[in-house]
């Protein structure tokens, strides 16, 4: 297929979804504070077996902003995943990273037999919602003009760098790192947004979702980092047994974002997963 851009009605607003590639429909879920561009270094490795479908979420790397009225809790994220693969040609494989595998496993718990397969990257879980070392961000949501604050501080380069060495140990190209904020340091509709979201990133959430991940019962694949400061390593295994049929793959040299990091053995993991068929792909840990 020849790559578009769309924007989709969902639930509370219109999301910029970018289609990539064709194939097996794989739809991707980015984390916070940035967009559908962090998948960008996979594509190079997957658009010629997978029909890539990249949204931005109202996640804070976001352009278009929800409706001033809009739920920007996890479900209400969670259920326009599933508005958007209710679109696609199944089967329907998804993909999650960060707060983004947080809204994952809900999506796969809402409509279990509507995705054929799940796979997790280094995500909020249990009771780390959102990771400790961003706690301090949801109390800036109740505080009158510190997310603004927070917002702007990001057009200054060292601050957006800073930001980054949390979630990748690579540098990502200064042209990339402007495109993953989106319209955040401008924007004050997507300001609100993040604010909302901040606001219900609660571990109650997270270990709710986790008592239903049985209901999913097709394959999954947990990649995780060994080395992250805000995913714990033990969360991988932990995540593999609430499902029937699960696996685990270590990225040896990632943080929290794989596929900034090691995007060519993310590429190969998610290839070799959903070649596999009904098999379990086995761990690798190498």
């Amino acid at each position: 297929m020849t790559d578009e851009e769309t924007r989709v009605l969902t639930t509370g607003g219109q999301i910029d979804v970018r289609e990539v590639g064709q194939g097996t429909t794989a739809l991707f879920v980015h984390g916070l504070m940035v967009n559908g561009h962090v998948w960008d270094p996979l594509i190079p490795g997957l658009r010629d077996r997978f029909r890539m479908v990249l949204p931005d979420l109202p996640l804070g790397g976001h352009r278009t902003p929800l409706e001033p009225d809009a739920d920007c809790g996890l479900q209400a994220h969670a259920q326009r995943v599933v508005e958007l693969a209710r679109r696609l040609p199944p089967p329907v494989v998804l993909i999650g990273s960060d707060t983004g595998g947080a809204i994952a496993q809900i999506a796969v718990t809402l409509e279990p037999d509507l995705f054929d397969r799940l796979v997790l990257l280094p995500s909020d879980a249990f009771d780390n919602c959102p990771p400790r070392l961003l706690a301090p961000m949801r109390l800036l949501a109740d505080v009158p003009g510190a997310v603004r604050a927070v917002a702007l501080s990001l057009r200054l380069d060292l601050v957006r760098r800073a930001m980054m060495l949390l979630v990748s140990r690579r540098s990502p190209d200064p042209a990339l790192l402007d495109v993953l904020l989106g319209e955040l340091p401008g924007s004050r509709g997507v300001q609100r947004d993040f604010a909302k979201l901040l606001r219900g990133l609660r571990p109650e959430v997270t270990e709710a979702v986790a008592k239903e991940l049985h209901r999913f019962r097709r394959p999954v694949l947990v990649v995780w980092s060994r080395r992250d400061p805000l995913f714990p390593f033990h969360h991988a295994q932990r995540l593999a047994s609430c499902f029937s049929h699960s696996s685990v793959a270590i990225a040896e040299n990632s943080r929290a974002f794989v596929s900034l990091d090691e995007p060519e053995w993310l590429a190969a993991r998610i290839a070799e997963f959903v070649a596999a068929g009904d098999g379990r792909p086995q761990a690798d840990t190498r």
